[in-house]
């Protein structure tokens, strides 16, 4: 087994390439904007055909400063799950950001932002109707 650890930069390439796979399993077409412009890391194309910007995240993250009202999508991996293999959920960030003020707007270091490090129960019942969920597929028989 290799010891070597994997920058940040690293990491992010990885989880692009993993979350492009499972969307475009799961009927989803993914674009990739040149630029990162406002928060926009990914265009995808729902199978229903609705254009959704995506900013991807390695964990639940929520920050109304940089992403409320933009009408932008979370993309994030289960952060403890096994890499690749694990949950992925996509959910509107003003939705997310309301489900997370509810349970944590009173916590002391709530400020309109708030990130998770792994998803806890409460979060994960919340979350898995956002759960990206690939179609089997369609195997031709062998003649």
């Amino acid at each position: 087994m290799s010891s070597y650890k994997l920058t940040s930069n690293e990491i992010e390439a990885a989880n692009r390439a993993e979350a492009t796979a499972i969307l475009i399993r799961a009927g989803y077409r993914v674009y990739r904007p040149e630029a990162d412009v406002s928060g926009e890391d990914l265009v995808i194309r729902t199978p229903a055909g609705k254009l959704r910007s995506v900013q991807m995240k390695g964990r639940p993250s929520v920050d109304l400063r940089r992403y409320g009202g933009c009408h932008l999508w979370m993309l994030f991996p289960d952060p403890v799950g096994s890499k690749p293999g694990r949950s992925w959920f996509l959910i509107e960030h003003d939705q997310l950001f309301e489900w997370v003020k509810k349970h944590h707007g009173t916590a002391a270091g709530w400020n309109d932002t708030w990130s998770y490090p792994r998803i806890n129960a409460k979060l994960r019942t919340f979350l898995q109707r956002f759960m990206i969920h690939c179609a089997e597929p369609e195997v031709e028989p062998i003649e």
